[in-house]
C-alpha cells in the first residue's frame, strides 16, 4: 500500500524519553478522544465492506471531509489516501454529532511471517496465532486477499498482514477471523504486531498469544490484566520468541464515546455480557429475544455507549446480527481499467460483470472513467456483481477516479479544467496544497464530485510537458 512508502521515523521521541521510557501506550491519550458522556462524539468500529463513500458492515458514511489515517506503531499517524481505504480493512470511525465521520483510522491486528498455512481448513498462523479465513457471507465479512488470490498461495514465512475481528475464548487459543489478508513487500514494510486477549501465567505474569508480555520498554505503562485484549508492537523476527519485548501496546477496544458501534465476533461471559472486538458489553438493557439469538462466535454489530472511560466495557442498546445470506458487497466510483470484455476495476476492487444486471445502460457502456454503482457478492479477490447501475448525472458525493490532460489552468481559484481520454471535460478544485499542473500536462486525481466539480482530495504528480507548476 502507498502508506507503506511514506512510513516516516518517530515523531515523538522527546516526549517518550519524558515519559521514561522508549515505547509508549496509546491509552492515556486516547481519554481525550470523545469521552464517556462527552455526547458531541460517537465511533463506529468495523470491517469496510464497501467504498465510495466509505461502507462499513453494510453502513454508509458520507467521508468526504474526514482525516484517513493509521498507526503502523500505534503511537504516530501516517496520513492516507483514498486507494488506502480498502475493503476488508478493519477501521475506527470518529462521528461528529450529524454522525458524519471525522477521522478513520484502519487497525490491523496481525503483522508478521505466516506460520504453518492449512488451506484444506481454511486457516494460517502469524505469532502462534491462528487466524481463519472465512468464504462464507452469512458467517461474518468474506476474507478479501491482497497480493494472493487464495489462502492456497499464502505460504509459510511470506510477510503478510491480517485484518480481522477477534474471537476471544476463555482458556484455549484466540483466533482472528480475518477480513483482509495482504502479503507485504518485506519483513520490515510495517513494525510487526500481535493481538490477542491477555491470559493469567505463571508468576503473575499475563500471556499474550501463549507468551509473556514483557512491558519493561513501556512508557507509562498501566496494570493490565487478564481478559483485556491488546495489540503490541514486538521486534521482528522469524522464529517466535519465549516472550514478547513490547515497544507499544494499545487496547484492541475502540476510544469510549457516548454512542458506540462495535462489530465483531462474539464470546459469551457469564452475567449476560459478551466480548466484541476487546469490549465487554452488558446486554441486560435489550429484548431477552435478542440476547438468546447471540451465539458464541456469530458476527454481529453492538449499539449502545461506553461505560468505562477507557473504552474497555459498554452497556449495548441494541444488537444486530447479520442478515440471511450476510450483507451485499457495494462499490460505487468510476471505472479506472478495463480487464476483459465482462469485468473492470472499481475503487481498487476487480468487479465481474458476467452476469449482472444492467440499470440504465449495458455492458457496451462499460468505459475507463464511466461511474457506476455496484451491488453483488464479495469473494477472495473480486466483487461479483448482481447489478451494475448507469446514473444519468454524477451523484453529489461519489468518489471519482480521473485521469486526463490539463486543457486550462484558474490559478486565482485553484481550478483546472481535464479532458479526460474518451472525451469528458471535468472541472476540479485543487487542495491548497497541491502544486499546479500546467495546460497540456496528464494527471491523475481522486476526489469527491460536489456541485458539478471535482472537489481532488489526491493527485498524482503530472507527466507531459515540462512543469510550470505554482
Amino acid at each position: 500500500m502507498k502508506y507503506l512508502r511514506r512510513l516516516v521515523a518517530l515523531l515523538c521521541i522527546g516526549l517518550l524519553l519524558s515519559c521514561g521510557g522508549g515505547g509508549a501506550l496509546d491509552i492515556a491519550s486516547r481519554n481525550g478522544e470523545g469521552g464517556v458522556g462527552s455526547g458531541g462524539t460517537g465511533i463506529v468500529a468495523g470491517t469496510i465492506t464497501g467504498l465510495g463513500s466509505v461502507i462499513v458492515d453494510g453502513v454508509r458514511y458520507d467521508d468526504s471531509q474526514a482525516v484517513l489515517e493509521t498507526r503502523p506503531d500505534l503511537q504516530n499517524s501516517v496520513a492516507l489516501t483514498l486507494s488506502d481505504l480498502q475493503v476488508g480493512q478493519y477501521a475506527e470511525l470518529e462521528l461528529d454529532a450529524a454522525g458524519n465521520p471525522t477521522r478513520i483510522r484502519t487497525t490491523s491486528q496481525l503483522v508478521g511471517p505466516a506460520g504453518s498455512v492449512s488451506a484444506a481448513i481454511g486457516q494460517f498462523t502469524v505469532w502462534g496465532q491462528r487466524v481463519l479465513v472465512n468464504t462464507d457471507p452469512s458467517r461474518g465479512p468474506v476474507t478479501v486477499f491482497s497480493g494472493y488470490q487464495s489462502l492456497a498461495d499464502v505460504h509459510a514465512s511470506d510477510p503478510v498482514q491480517v485484518y480481522g475481528a477477534l474471537q476471544s475464548s476463555d482458556g484455549g487459543s484466540d483466533s482472528i477471523l480475518a477480513t483482509r489478508v495482504e502479503r507485504l513487500a518485506s519483513a520490515d514494510a510495517i513494525p510487526a504486531r500481535v493481538t490477542g486477549t491477555l491470559k493469567p501465567g505463571a508468576a503473575g505474569a499475563l500471556l499474550l498469544a501463549g507468551r509473556a508480555l514483557d512491558l519493561s520498554a513501556v512508557g507509562l505503562a498501566p496494570a493490565l490484566s487478564a481478559g483485556t485484549a491488546v495489540t503490541a508492537i514486538i521486534p521482528a523476527t522469524f522464529i517466535i520468541p519465549a516472550a514478547w519485548t513490547a515497544r507499544a501496546v494499545s487496547f484492541l477496544a475502540p476510544s469510549a464515546a457516548s454512542s458506540t458501534s462495535v462489530n465483531g465476533a462474539v464470546h459469551l461471559l457469564p452475567g449476560g455480557h459478551v466480548l466484541v472486538q476487546g469490549v465487554d458489553v452488558d446486554l441486560s438493557n435489550i429484548a431477552a429475544s435478542a440476547r438468546q439469538a447471540v451465539r458464541e462466535g456469530s458476527y454481529l454489530r453492538v449499539t449502545g455507549r461506553a461505560s468505562t472511560q477507557d473504552g474497555l466495557k459498554a452497556v449495548a442498546s441494541a444488537v444486530e446480527l447479520l442478515p440471511q445470506g450476510g450483507r451485499p458487497a457495494q462499490l460505487r466510483g468510476s471505472i479506472t481499467s478495463l480487464a476483459s470484455a465482462t469485468s473492470f476495476v472499481v475503487r481498487g476492487r476487480l468487479v465481474d460483470a458476467s452476469a449482472a444486471q444492467f440499470i440504465g445502460g449495458s455492458l457496451r457502456d462499460i468505459s475507463v472513467g464511466r461511474f457506476v454503482e455496484i451491488q453483488g457478492s464479495q469473494s477472495a479477490n473480486q466483487v461479483v456483481a448482481t447489478t451494475v447501475s448507469f446514473d444519468a448525472t454524477t451523484p453529489d458525493g461519489a468518489v471519482l477516479d480521473v485521469t486526463g490532460t490539463v486543457q486550462s489552468v484558474d490559478i486565482a481559484n485553484r481550478q483546472i479544467q481535464v479532458q479526460t481520454p474518451d472525451g469528458q471535460s471535468i472541472a476540479m478544485t485543487l487542495p491548497a496544497n497541491a502544486r499546479l499542473p500546467a495546460s497540456g500536462q496528464t494527471i491523475g486525481a481522486a476526489g469527491y464530485w460536489q456541485d458539478g466539480m471535482l472537489q481532488v482530495r489526491d493527485i498524482r504528480p503530472p507527466s507531459g510537458p515540462a512543469n510550470r507548476g505554482r
